[in-house]
């Protein structure tokens, strides 16, 4: 039997414990092993334990690449950069070509076969990086992206569009539980960075808060560990304490901990993309005020682009409109079964190592 036993290697964005990024990891580990279980996964850069845990339900394997029978490149956004001012972009490049391509060699020399799944791609604004991606790409034996402007990147760059299949976000393969409905609504407001202060916005977001608390209870939640527990003066959290508005928090305990609490709530504000994707795929009214441009292909791809408003263009009465529309929005998953897709194309790439 030791000798039908696959070793893969599973690679992702596990950098940080972010909620997002080990979802989604943990995801495609649930359908290797599906696939069979006679597999060992390994996480072949992962340097926290307790994420490894929360992705794999397990230690980590310590696996040389070269002792790998194949390798999955895992869904996330690693491949496309954070917006922002030049240093910042350099900084994201020297970071994330540290850990996504620096080591590729490896896998190249040791001719592991391997696949990449459900990524989001670009942009690139340095050579060095963007020379890196490419040849990853070129080398995998099947590529997935999750949205049209990743493929078309990787078209601009030279990629075969021939060899780029276009599948959503695996998150989207997440499905509603039945649940006691609530008497009053409950939101959760997701914002975990600290733009609204200079945004000029802050105002009018506080009034916003003020006027949904009317009607509805509104929780605090995190997608990290001790999000909103610090100091800073200018995180959600002491911002509208500031305001005398005193929310209770909804503290990260984990990927499976964090989506039975957006099980049992009936909307949610966010600014980031997967707790957008999560609440979506379960069936809640969600509103976006987006801080990424990968954020904003999403909400385009379940055509529902007016509820996901850049920070600079929101006033509160087009905050309460909005959020009063999404009661009337169905509340079905249309892209559920193209999703699943990525789930056939693990099993395919599984089915020849």
């Amino acid at each position: 039997m030791a000798d039908t036993i696959k070793k893969i290697g599973l690679h992702g964005s596990y950098f940080g414990r972010n909620f997002g990024d080990t979802l989604i990891l943990h995801i495609i580990k649930n359908w290797i092993e599906e696939y069979s279980k006679d597999t060992k996964i390994n996480l072949p850069r992962v340097k926290s334990k307790k994420e490894a845990q929360e992705i794999l339900n397990a230690e980590n394997l310590n696996v040389n690449i070269a002792e790998l029978d194949g390798m999955i490149f895992g869904p996330g956004g690693y491949f496309g950069e954070q917006p922002g001012s030049f240093l910042r972009r350099l900084k994201w490049s020297i970071r994330n070509y540290n850990r996504h391509i620096r080591w590729n060699n490896k896998l190249f020399r040791s001719n592991v076969p391997y696949i990449i799944v459900g990524v989001g791609v670009g942009p690139l604004s340095f050579r060095f990086i963007r020379k890196g991606v490419v040849k990853l790409f070129k080398n995998a034996d099947f590529v997935s992206v999750r949205d049209k402007y990743s493929k078309q990147y990787l078209i601009e760059w030279g990629i075969d569009p021939e060899k780029i299949t276009i599948v959503p976000d695996v998150a989207l393969t997440l499905q509603p539980e039945n649940r006691t409905q609530n008497k009053i609504a409950k939101i959760a407001l997701h914002y975990p960075n600290d733009n609204l202060v200079n945004s000029g916005k802050l105002n009018e977001f506080v009034q916003f808060i003020r006027t949904i608390q009317d009607s509805n209870e509104i929780y605090l939640l995190e997608d990290s560990e001790g999000q909103y527990l610090n100091n800073n003066k200018n995180n959600i959290k002491n911002i509208l304490g500031d305001h005398g508005i005193v929310l209770p928090l909804i503290q990260y305990e984990g990927p499976k901990k964090l989506i039975k609490n957006l099980q049992n709530v009936d909307g949610i504000i966010t600014t980031k993309l997967h707790v957008g994707i999560v609440g979506y795929s379960l069936g809640k009214k969600v509103l976006s005020i987006p801080n990424h441009t990968k954020t904003v292909r999403f909400y385009e791809q379940i055509n529902r682009e007016k509820f996901c408003i850049p920070l600079k263009k929101i006033d509160t009465g087009m905050l309460v409109d909005k959020f009063e529309q999404l009661n009337s929005m169905d509340s079905n998953n249309i892209l559920f079964d193209d999703a699943l897709k990525n789930k056939k194309i693990v099993f395919q790439f599984l089915g020849t190592i």
